[in-house]
């Protein structure tokens, strides 16, 4: 048998056109089929495309438009809160800054306040012992409270108008919208408004033209308990520390007859208007001015108060001690007789807010005298009320306070 090569090749060759007839045998068997089945992919393919797809892409589309616009709501969102944050720092600096230019007017005011020359005269006049020692005693009383009443008088001035400027920046962030209504229904306009908004600021001048001398009495009386108290004498020996907790103690005990069991509002605010306001506007002030005396009178009036003038006491101290470091040396402590030329010169640059002074106080910060501890953190006389600010601006307290007024309801 002979199964050589060509028998082999000649297999597949065989193979593949039956293989051909017999597919398109049964094409042509099926051929409708086929037709109808390409015809209805086909079909189906183009409603798909026609149909089903805009519709997946419009869903895929709005989903996309919506998230969009929430990221464009939380920018736009964050953004208010932004302004609104702006708008209200903005306020509390212009309410500190309102407040120190009434700090000359004070300070006119706290000279007549206190005997300070007539006590010098005093022990200059005195003939015996006892009558030096009293006029002694006597000029450091007031020294010690003409400095305590101004760090009082400080802080309280600047409280009542954070008081009173955020309740004003509060009702003009409201908007135009709730403006627009209570015009119509009172029958004033945008300029009553404004006139009621600059009466209401202008009863804030209470304090320099009848709180002053009252301010300045109880802080007399306060000084004399605190120094029968401790058992202070002009020569018994005081450090920093302990001026620090002396003034404090000043303070508080003050607090029963200024600012304590709801009298804040009486010692800050005028019982009546007194021509302040026109008579279309009297109503809307009257209602600003409930609104502040209620704040004042509030238990968070007198804590933030407290919280201030503590750290204002600890500023005066270290004032205090700075000036005295420089006359008297040493590190202390000395007898309280030697603070009297420091408070009195202290007592009247807290009430004091001339931009020379503080340009003096920058300058002495940044060349300090040879042989002052500390210098940096120590606070020149010359800056004690820009220092004040500082603190204050910086104290939680006070934050929390103006907040509360600002965006109350919002």
């Amino acid at each position: 048998l002979d199964v050589g090569g060509p028998l082999v090749c000649s297999v597949p060759r065989l193979a593949a056109p039956a293989m051909i007839g017999r597919v398109w045998g049964f094409l042509k068997r099926h051929k409708k089929k086929f037709f109808f089945g390409t015809l209805a992919a086909g079909g189906a393919a183009y409603a798909a495309w026609q149909f089903l797809l805009p519709r997946v892409s419009n869903t895929i589309l709005q989903r996309l438009l919506k998230e969009i616009a929430k990221e464009s709501e939380n920018a736009t969102n964050e953004d208010a809160e932004r302004r609104r944050r702006e708008r209200f720092e903005h306020k509390q600096q212009v309410s500190d800054t309102h407040a120190r230019r009434k700090l000359a007017a004070l300070r006119s005011q706290q000279i007549n306040c206190f005997k300070v020359e007539a006590c010098n005269a005093k022990l200059k006049e005195g003939k015996t012992r006892e009558e030096k020692l009293e006029a002694f005693t006597a000029l450091g009383v007031e020294c010690l409270a003409k400095a305590a009443s101004a760090l009082y008088t400080w802080f309280l001035l600047v409280l009542l108008h954070r008081v009173a400027f955020n309740i004003v920046g509060r009702e003009l962030a409201e908007g135009p919208e709730k403006a627009g209504a209570k015009g119509e229904a009172d029958g004033a306009g945008e300029a009553d408004d404004d006139g009621a908004h600059a009466a209401f600021l202008q009863a804030l001048d209470h304090l320099q033209e009848a709180g002053c001398e009252q301010i300045g009495e109880a802080v007399r009386q306060a000084v004399q308990v605190c120094l029968e108290r401790a058992k202070l004498a002009p020569t018994v020996a005081i450090d920093g520390e302990g001026l620090q907790k002396f003034l404090a103690d000043c303070c508080r005990e003050a607090d029963s007859g200024l600012v304590g069991n709801a009298r804040a509002g009486a010692l800050l605010l005028p019982d009546s208007l007194d021509g302040r306001a026109a008579p279309e506007q009297r109503g809307e002030v009257k209602r600003l001015l409930d609104e502040a005396r209620d704040y004042l009178d509030s238990p968070q009036f007198v804590q933030v108060f407290q919280a201030s003038t503590a750290q204002g006491a600890k500023l005066l101290a270290e004032a205090l001690v700075l000036e005295i470091t420089g006359v008297a040396g040493g590190e202390g402590p000395w007898p309280l007789a030697k603070f009297n030329p420091a408070l009195i010169k202290l007592g009247g640059a807290m009430l004091e807010d001339a931009p020379a002074a503080e340009a003096e106080a920058e300058a002495e910060v940044e060349a300090p005298a040879e042989g002052a501890a500390d210098a940096a953190s120590a606070v020149p006389s010359a800056g004690i009320a820009a220092a004040l600010a500082r603190g204050f601006a910086q104290e939680p307290r006070v934050e929390e306070l103006c907040n509360g007024l600002y965006f109350q309801g919002r």
